[in-house]
Order: structure tokens, then sequence, then C-alpha cells
């Protein structure tokens, strides 16, 4: 017997239905009260279906897809999970940003970053640098006080002589030929500033304006490369793509890439090889919004004229609630539809926050750490053929050998 379906669903049918079809004309349905598995097919949406094709073709990624943060120099060799990217932001108690590096102006030092990349080099890792943390000394406003506190003046703030940023990228570039291949300028720089000035009395991560960032990024790219031709510049870091589309994250990705940089002729987008982003996700750890926060990246790439770059996730982790207050199948669940999603939808490398902090890593975790090493090999054998999300927020992806729900 037929029943209409009205905008994917029929309420005329005694239990209801929602409509989806698959290849091959087979017009199928799906239950709100039970799950509809057919190996051998291809999941295809309708419009308003509650079915979301990820990806009709076979997902796989490169051993650079998964990535992590380690903050504690104690727990720099990640052991008990695999992985190929690294990023350096925090470290620990901040010794990675600039005005650590550089105590004073031209008085240097390196214990802790030497660490840091040395022992990720000698594992095999790539090695992604944040640059960024202004000292007090150097900075064009040292008395602000943003996102690191009192004990941090001016650190959010761009250089007040531009040159004294220049020496800095090509002393670590030089330092680190060869082991560091790829540098990120700045962070979350749209935290409460909206490309013209911050919000007063926020946690904002950068006070300078669109066209400051550009400038520092044109200039940390001519140092580096001056160095090291083969480095890779990864743009500032955007945030809050789960936000409403059109609000702060795709104003600002477009904005600064359009920026000018200071040279008369170039824009932001002239100096950067890949695009970084932080897919935080929404209160809840909505992983069902990660498909539509991904195309609104692409859509923002696409205005901003960088379509081909690679995206790169450079930080994320499930934060409303944090990892700490998520039992092991709730923090599986997680990062298996996040990291399934990210790779059908062309994320190119996804950096987990931070694998040893307290609230949000989990390092003890032992089953956490199984689950990361058998996700990563699902993911590198290319065997999900398919995926899609449901209308519920469930990942629901097909292999040789059956389908499987999370």
């Amino acid at each position: 017997m037929d029943y209409p379906v009205i905008n994917g669903r029929s309420e005329s049918y005694p239990t209801r239905h929602y409509g989806g079809h698959y290849t091959g004309g087979s017009v199928m349905t799906f239950c709100e009260n039970a799950d509809l598995l057919v190996p051998d097919a291809k999941v295809r949406g309708m419009p308003n279906s509650p079915v979301t094709v990820l990806s009709e073709n076979p997902i796989s990624v490169a051993p650079e897809f998964f990535g992590m943060h380690a903050n504690r120099r104690a727990f720099d060799r990640l052991p008990g999970i695999m992985l190929k990217t690294v990023r350096g932001h925090d470290l620990q108690n901040g010794k990675g940003r600039w005005r650590f590096i550089e105590t004073s102006d031209n008085t240097w030092t390196f214990t802790d970053l030497d660490a840091w990349v040395n022992t990720h080099y000698d594992a095999g890792r790539d090695l992604l640098f944040t640059l960024y943390g202004t000292p007090t000394w150097a900075s064009a406003r040292p008395t602000e006080i943003g996102a690191y506190g009192p004990g941090n003046p001016g650190t959010q703030a761009e250089p007040a002589d531009m040159t004294k940023w220049d020496r800095f990228c090509a002393k670590i570039a030089s330092r680190y030929r060869g082991k560091i291949k790829y540098y990120e300028v700045w962070n979350e720089p749209n935290m409460y500033n909206d490309g013209t000035a911050p919000i007063p009395g926020t946690t904002f991560f950068f006070s300078g304006t669109f066209a400051k960032l550009a400038e520092i990024v044109r200039r940390a790219n001519i140092a580096i490369k001056a160095v090291d031709p083969t480095a890779k510049i990864v743009s500032p870091a955007v945030t809050n793509w789960a936000a409403k589309a059109g609000q702060s994250a795709e104003n600002y990705f477009t904005g600064m890439m359009a920026a000018p940089t200071g040279d008369g002729s170039t824009t932001m987008k002239d100096w950067v090889d890949i695009v970084g982003v932080h897919l935080y996700l929404s209160s809840g750890n909505s992983t069902a919004d990660l498909a539509g926060m991904i195309d609104r990246v692409n859509a923002a790439k696409a205005a901003a004229g960088v379509s081909s770059m690679e995206t790169w996730d450079t930080e994320s982790a499930p934060i409303a609630p944090n990892a700490s207050a998520l039992s092991d199948d709730q923090l599986d669940r997680y990062l298996t539809r996040f990291m399934v999603t990210a790779a059908a939808k062309g994320i190119a490398r996804t950096m987990y926050y931070q694998w040893d902090n307290d609230v949000m890593g989990f390092r003890e975790r032992i089953n956490i750490g199984g689950r990361w090493n058998a996700l990563r090999e699902l993911l590198l054998s290319g065997s999900i053929l398919s995926a899609s999300k449901l209308f519920d927020g469930r990942l629901i992806y097909r292999t040789s050998t059956g389908t499987t729900i999370v």
C-alpha cells in the first residue's frame, strides 16, 4: 500500500516513517523506532530526508590525518596511541609562546622547545608549530590584558617593531630547519575580535586588525622561507564555526584573507599554503553539526579564493561537556563520529587537544587509546565504502563486511 511522503515523512503510516532511497531505484523507508541495515547498498539522501550523505565513495586518509597535542614534557612520547602529526601551541606552562622563548630583546631560551621538537621528530612525526604570543617588551600594547591574564600583558598584540617578529620567525626556522615542516601563524584571532578591535574585558587571543594580522603572516612567510624554502605556512586558525552561518567565523575568515599585508600589492591569501581552522562543536558536543560546519568552511574558502588549499583542523576536542565528564562509550562515539565525518568531508588533518590535559585529555584511559588506534587503522585501510549521518545524529558507515551505526 502506498502512503504519501511529504517533506521526507509519512504521517499517515501507522508507525511514522522517514523516506529515503538507494542506488538502483529501490524505494526504502527509515522507521523512527528501528534501524534499517542494507550492507550492499549505497545510501543516498532525499530532500528533507533524515539521512545526510557524508560520502558515497570509499573513505581513506593518510597517516598524517591523526594528530595530537601533548602539553607536558613528561608525556611527549605519547605512549599507547599512534599518530603522525603533532601541534606545538601552548606547551607546558605556555613555553611555546614567543614571550617565553625570547625573554628579553635578543635573549633566547630554547630548552623546553628543543625537548619538544627533538622528541617528536625522533618519533617520526610531522611538527606544526604555532608562532604567536608577543613578549611584553616587544608588544605594541604592553599593558593590554587578554586571554592569558594579567601575568602576560601585551601577549595578544602585534609587535611594535615588526623587525623583531621577523627575527623571531627566522630564528625558529633556522634552529629547527628540517625538523619543523609547518608553521601556523597565530591562534584563534577571531575570539572576541571582529577584525577591527577586540571586545574589552574578554578573553581574546589577538587584539590587532585584519591588516596587522595579514602583515604578520606575510613577514613570517618571508622570514621562514628565506631559511627553509620547503616550509609551509598554515593560516591563522579561525574558530567559532559552530555559530550560525554568516556570523563570526565566515566573516572573519574572508576578511583576514582579503586584508592588505602592507606591501602595497598582496593580501593574506597570497602568503598561506594551508587553511587552518578549529572545529570545536556547540554545546552538547553535537557531532551531527560537524558536516555543516565543514560546508561553511568550504564556502568561506571559495569566497576567499583559496578552495584549492588543504584544510587542517589544528585544534578540537569535546568541550561542552569536556572529555573528563564523558564515559568511555560517550568519548568513543564522539571520536568515531568526528573522525569519520571529518575524513569524509575532506579535512586533511585533525589534531586533538590535548592528550594529557586533565580535563580534555584521555592519557590514562586505556580503552580510549585502544579505540583511537583501531579507528586509525580503519580509516587508513580505506575499508569504509560510504558514510551518512542519520536524523538523530548517529553515524552509519558501510564496509565490505557489513554496516555499522555509531
